[in-house]
């Protein structure tokens, strides 16, 4: 049955200690980059998860719970516990949306011909003529979404305003929600000025030029962005353009992301060979060899079930390929309005498990531990000491109805730090 914990808090509200009872702690237990295959699974009931000052201090048996005057008391009733999950990839900050172009593309319309007379370029549009205010009001209800998911940490890339001003102007809004909310959900921004070529510009030389010059000294100095990403694709910039951008980004102190394969199949290896990077997401025509290389420079492939769905690309290539070669790999949304609109974790989770046969505990590792991998974060996505007490308390006995039960939220309760923020 589900379950209905109604959650009470028992004694010191307000309290820097705090205690969950009655848990059912399922969590990736290490934080290493394993293998999918070898990454070990916490699960045991009837558990205490003792938080002080925000950080996970022990799990152990609920007979040994501490109690006192002090202590914030949480009793979950047996319910499942995981650690809060992680996005790590969205393009959650835009206006307007793509709706007659997602129709269009089911009724056989290709993306290719979509990007050539609207596609992001129309995102682009929209996003310029909102206001600040919009865009912020939009971005905070976004993000309030994601948070009622069990989302305590979200990447955010800019890339819908493609000039210096429009650009700047995202990144600031941005980091004004990732101020404003941080109690509540943590947000990594990136720098997308490279999504695709303003149609405004007054060439591609010159855009990039504006980027590199003009633009990522500003975002390094403002502080504005934690990544530089770049969509290397046909549609978009070559594997050369690609090379340009990162070179100027890696020599800023920029960490590095890169959208590869997602359209075709390139040379992209070579941006991984010469730069570092935290991790490289899509690869829907990654082959064997690229992913060898994935593996060797330790960086994270992220695969988006929702977009491949949208696109009628297969991952379960890529899958096969990552399993192969005994690698690892974190899931996100994508979420945008052009190829996923969808801001559900919960879904990528399903469409990953039924469209695509992925099974269900790796598509979980790949959303926590592995997503905060994909980050860069080495402090959250399982429940282990010494972590942040980010963690969801769900309305499901078990995993097993993950994939199993969809269409609905399975998140009951959200915490933040150790306190309660959903």
């Amino acid at each position: 049955m589900m379950n209905n914990n109604n959650n009470k808090t028992y004694k010191g509200i307000g309290s820097k200690k705090t205690v969950i009872l009655g848990a059912h702690v399922v969590s990736p237990s290490a934080m290493e980059l394993l293998p999918m295959e070898d990454m070990p699974l916490l699960d045991k009931r009837d558990q205490v998860i003792v938080i002080e000052e925000g950080v996970i201090k022990d799990i152990v048996p609920s007979s040994e719970a501490p109690f006192g005057e002090e202590w914030e008391v949480y009793d979950v009733r047996g319910a499942v516990v995981i650690p809060a999950l992680t996005e790590c990839h969205t393009h959650a900050i835009f206006a307007g949306d793509r709706a007659a172009e997602f129709h269009a593309r089911i009724q056989g319309e290709t993306y290719h011909d979509q990007q050539k007379k609207g596609g992001i370029n129309a995102t682009v549009s929209a996003t310029r003529n909102a206001s600040d205010e919009a865009l912020l009001r939009n971005l905070e209800y976004w993000l309030r979404v994601f948070l009622r998911q069990g989302v305590t940490t979200l990447e955010v890339k800019s890339g819908y305003g493609l000039n210096h001003e429009q650009e700047i102007r995202l990144l600031r809004i941005i980091s004004e929600v990732k101020q404003q909310q941080q109690a509540l959900v943590e947000v990594a921004p990136t720098y997308l000025g490279a999504h695709a070529v303003p149609k405004d510009a007054k060439s591609r030389q010159d855009y990039i030029e504006e980027m590199v010059m003009k633009t990522m000294p500003v975002v390094r100095n403002e502080n504005l962005a934690d990544f530089v990403d770049v969509f290397v694709a046909s549609v978009a910039y070559t594997v050369e353009e690609a090379d340009f951008i990162y070179n100027a980004a890696h020599r800023l102190g920029f960490s590095l992301k890169a959208h590869l394969w997602e359209l075709e199949h390139d040379n992209s290896w070579k941006l991984l060979e010469k730069y570092p990077f935290v991790s490289v997401d899509h690869l829907d025509f990654a082959q064997r060899e690229d992913l060898e290389v994935v593996f060797a420079k330790g960086t994270v492939p992220v695969l988006l079930p929702l977009t491949a769905w949208h696109l009628s690309y297969d991952i379960r290539r890529t899958y096969d390929l990552i399993k192969d070669l005994k690698g690892y790999f974190a899931i996100s949304t994508d979420f945008n309005p052009g190829t996923s609109f969808s801001p559900s974790p919960w879904q990528a989770i399903t469409v990953g498990h039924i469209e695509f046969g992925l099974p269900i505990f790796e598509l979980f590792f790949a959303s926590t531990v592995y997503a905060a991998k994909a980050l860069g974060l080495s402090d959250r996505g399982a429940i282990l000491p010494g972590n942040k007490a980010d963690l969801a308390v769900l309305s499901v006995p078990s995993l097993d109805w993950l994939g199993y039960l969809h269409g609905i939220n399975p998140v009951d309760m959200v915490f933040k730090n150790g306190s309660p923020v959903q």
